[in-house]
């Protein structure tokens, strides 16, 4: 996912720099225009706005908080925006050691996949200082086409778990009722346009209903991740 908010920061003209532990992950990225780093310490010395979107907090932890970490190059004043799908209390640590070292930081996961990110129009979830939040309004509105505000630190990332939770249920549901369908003789784009022709259409049924019909299973998403979402969700219920 972070590769594709760098291309589409680069498609709107802003001069992006890149750091990633893969290298050849960089390549398109470079190509256009993107400006890599050896370490999160260099890029974080050389911007004015930090992002990060990483597989787990641990990642996020090295990546910022590290011997070679962003947050040891960042200037103060410097804004952490950060993006990565996280448990909401290491959010929460993470955004008080920021504001300790002079950094400005908002959580922002995202709702949404990789083409949606490519192309800007992700619905953003924020958490963090509301004056940081009104003053850089018009940069994350380059990131997504919905930015919804929703309070103090933290915040951002408890919704993008109780709305994770919500997608996984819908997507089993779902899944159940078009296996049924199967069972019972329907054609699968009979049963997906009668579907979303009533009231239990969702964004599910809409965007993976006709792939499913299709037989098209391409992955934007993998099982691993969403179980590492649905655990966070559940560690926060219990």
């Amino acid at each position: 996912m972070g590769s594709a908010f760098a291309l589409n920061l680069v498609s709107k003209g802003n001069e992006v720099h890149v750091y990633n532990r893969s290298k050849e992950k960089l390549r398109e990225l470079i190509s256009k225009g993107a400006i890599a780093h050896p370490s999160p310490y260099e890029l974080g010395k050389s911007v004015e706005i930090v992002i990060t979107s990483l597989t787990d907090q641990d990642a996020v932890d090295s990546v910022v908080m590290g011997n070679e970490g962003a947050l040891r190059g960042m200037k103060k004043g410097t804004l952490w925006i950060e993006m990565s799908t996280i448990d909401p209390d290491a959010s929460i640590r993470q955004a008080e050691e920021a504001k300790r070292a002079g950094i400005d930081r908002l959580d922002v996961p995202v709702i949404g996949n990789r083409n949606m990110a490519a192309e800007g129009r992700l619905s953003l979830l924020v958490g963090g200082d509301e004056r940081v939040f009104e003053r850089d309004r018009e940069f994350l509105n380059q990131l997504g086409s919905t930015v919804i505000y929703l309070g103090k630190p933290g915040s951002g990332h408890k919704m993008k778990l109780i709305l994770n939770l919500h997608l996984g249920m819908i997507g089993l549901a779902f899944s159940e009722a078009f296996v049924l369908s199967q069972k019972l003789g329907f054609d699968p784009n009979v049963f997906v346009e009668a579907f979303n022709k009533t009231a239990q259409k969702n964004y599910f049924s809409e965007v993976k209903g006709p792939l499913i019909a299709q037989g098209d299973y391409t992955p934007l998403f993998t099982v691993n991740m969403l179980l590492k979402d649905l655990t966070l969700a559940e560690n926060q219920a219990t």
